[in-house]
């Protein structure tokens, strides 16, 4: 039987809500309930010049941070570029490569899905399958092309 992955994620006006709250807490002393999960990313536009500080999940493979996205600002990372990451309660500078090929996408889920499992997977992505099911890698390249998703892989500098 084939598993069918959906996907279900809270409403942006609730993330957009959100995201001031969690910005603030990441930089307080606070952090440290979040650093496991969160952290921020400080991005600034190619054509705007605007910056923006982007609180994202993330998941450490290989001693790099994995943020997967959906998001347009995705944009501003291709072809690698330096960027400012608040992580720990510190701000410094990694390198970003943006992965948006489906089939390196899904390979780099299964990896996560291997070290977090599927629910910890599911929290940080939002990809929902049947209870008890855990998608195969061309399940998950499907569902990589179907909501557009790609990788940020930030490494330390």
């Amino acid at each position: 039987m084939a598993t069918t992955i959906g996907r279900r994620l809270p409403p942006q006006r609730l993330i957009n809500l959100l995201n001031p709250v969690v910005r603030a807490a990441l930089r307080s002393p606070l952090h440290g309930a979040m650093d496991d999960a969160l952290l921020i990313l400080h991005i600034t536009g190619r054509k705007t010049g605007h910056r923006y500080d982007i609180p994202v999940g993330y998941v450490e493979l290989d001693g790099r941070h994995i943020v997967v996205t959906q998001h347009n600002w995705r944009a501003n990372l291709r072809g690698g570029t330096d960027i400012e990451v608040t992580h720990a309660g510190h701000r410094r500078t990694m390198h970003a490569d943006l992965d948006d090929a489906p089939a390196s996408v899904a390979a780099t889920l299964q990896r996560m899905t291997e070290k977090i499992g599927w629910k910890g997977t599911r929290r940080q992505t939002g990809l929902t399958t049947e209870p008890g099911r855990i998608p195969t890698v061309s399940q998950l390249e499907e569902a990589v092309h179907e909501y557009h998703l790609a990788t940020v892989v930030l490494t330390p500098r």
